[in-house]
């Protein structure tokens, strides 16, 4: 009986993140070959002439990524489905798994810094817990190892909304190259180094597959390591501005390539 609940409950997860990725697919073509964006604003709260709003961004690109995202978190449940049918705890991966998929597509679509962080934040939270997720020394020292990462790149995100308090907003399509730019761009691309385990912030990746097998093979390796990427895609309008930003990145992907490449010849487990 137990076991066909949590069965019941990853195939619905399963349906719906799939269905989603389905719909949005055509929509997100579209909006690449017209070359369209829009941004919505979403008013929470509204009291006299002061008013609370979340802007939302749809374009291309960004649409996209969300699809890919809900198209491989809805595999991740359908591998489940048989791996994780019989564990007891398995209705908090679920959970888990979604609240992933949430902060990810709350990353893509918020084009604001300061409210980008919410999805940011949430997902070195949902990590650390999914990396934790079997509860015993190990997991617990490779979530630690994920955690603290992660929290370079918050801060780093901090940093950057500090330094960018001279252009009158946190918009990330609407600042404009400044004198605090470099040390705007320099802080993002810290904070993508860390989500994208990029040199020498790439330890937390390898001890992070203490997760579940389907988190590990599938949402850490793939997706999460892409959020880091798709800030510097959303900054790439100011950081272009900046001498040597591209040659710097290139370097350092190139010895993170390197990096794993001799680590995988020694690797024995």
């Amino acid at each position: 009986m137990v076991s066909m609940l949590v069965y019941n409950c990853f195939y619905v997860s399963y349906v719906f993140l799939m269905g989603l990725s389905l719909i949005l697919l055509p929509i997100s073509v579209s909006f690449l070959w017209q070359n369209k964006i829009a941004i919505i604003y979403w008013s929470i709260l509204s009291l006299n002439s002061s008013s609370i709003d979340i802007p939302l961004i749809l374009d291309g690109p960004g649409m996209m990524t969300s699809v890919v995202v809900l198209f491989i978190s809805s595999n991740v449940m359908r591998f489940s489905l048989t791996y994780m049918a019989y564990d007891y705890f398995s209705t908090r991966f679920n959970v888990l798994v979604l609240l992933f998929v949430l902060s990810m597509n709350l990353l893509i679509y918020i084009p604001s810094l300061v409210i980008l962080l919410l999805g940011w934040d949430g997902l070195g939270l949902v990590s650390f817990l999914l990396v934790i997720y079997y509860q015993n020394a190990k997991s617990l020292s490779a979530g630690m190892i994920t955690v603290l990462a992660n929290r370079i790149g918050d801060a780093m995100l901090l940093l950057a909304i500090g330094w960018s308090l001279n252009s009158n907003n946190w918009m990330i399509m609407n600042m404009w190259e400044s004198g605090f730019s470099v040390m705007v761009v320099m802080s993002v691309m810290v904070a993508a180094m860390t989500k994208s385990a990029q040199m020498p912030f790439s330890s937390w990746l390898p001890a992070a597959m203490a997760a579940p097998t389907p988190v590990s093979a599938l949402v850490h390796s793939s997706t999460l390591v892409t959020a880091g990427v798709f800030l510097l895609v959303r900054f790439y309008s100011l950081a272009s501005s900046v001498k040597l930003f591209e040659q710097v990145l290139l370097v350092i992907a190139c010895t993170t390539m390197f990096m794993a490449a001799f680590s995988a010849l020694v690797e024995c487990e």
